[in-house]
């Protein structure tokens, strides 16, 4: 018998005495395929604990626990359940060998960008203003990219535009502070960079243009 965790907008609901639920069942590394197979329909059933707004979610199945006990003593029970927890594994490798090479492509498609800076009379400290001019290059160029990942490894999720944006944005931020000795390189703040060949002035905060 197990207790639901109590959580913020959930009900305490308690399996009865003998019963298990779908995700006693999922912890004992049963899945949907094998309560299929090896249990069928379900005994009984409880509700759910869980609300989705003022509507309680469908009830909870619930399987006789000395059924489940018996179903796991068999031998071509504990093969089938061998294969599935394999399957598993090879499909989490698949999935993380897929993310690596996604995250590798992505990568390398931002490294392929380097803008090209035309330095203006702009005052320390005006970081926006130094951006600004290059920012409508920078969406062209992400949208193009984009474009070619998506044949090359598939359609990009929100996640995945987020971080090729960011990466190219880390490209023009790195060219914009070799050109401005002000300009704060990737992972700095503009207070925290100093004029190349000198040390920062306490007084020098009067003369950065904080757009």
């Amino acid at each position: 018998m197990s207790a639901e965790t109590v959580r913020p907008g959930r009900e305490k609901v308690v399996n009865p005495a003998g019963f298990l639920a779908t995700q006693d069942l999922k912890e004992r590394g049963w899945t949907p395929a094998l309560i299929a197979r090896f249990l069928g329909e379900h005994d009984q059933t409880r509700p759910n604990g869980l609300r989705m707004g003022r509507r309680r979610l469908p009830p909870v199945k619930l399987y006789e626990e000395a059924r489940v006990l018996e179903v796991e003593r068999q031998d071509t029970f504990l093969a089938a359940q061998a294969r599935a927890a394999d399957a598993r594994e090879k499909a989490e490798r698949a999935r993380e060998t897929r993310a690596r090479s996604r995250e590798a492509a992505l990568l390398a498609a931002a490294a392929s960008y380097t803008p090209s800076i035309h330095p203006e009379p702009l005052r320390k400290g005006a970081v926006r203003k130094a951006r600004e001019p290059y920012l409508a290059q920078l969406e062209a160029v992400a949208g193009h990219l984009g474009q070619q990942l998506a044949q090359e490894v598939g359609r990009l999720g929100a996640k995945d535009l987020e971080l090729l944006e960011g990466l190219l944005r880390e490209r023009l931020d790195l060219a914009l502070s070799s050109v401005y000795p002000w300009y704060p390189a990737p992972g700095q703040t503009a207070t925290a960079t100093a004029p190349r060949g000198s040390e920062a002035r306490p007084s020098d905060w009067r003369e950065w243009d904080w757009d």
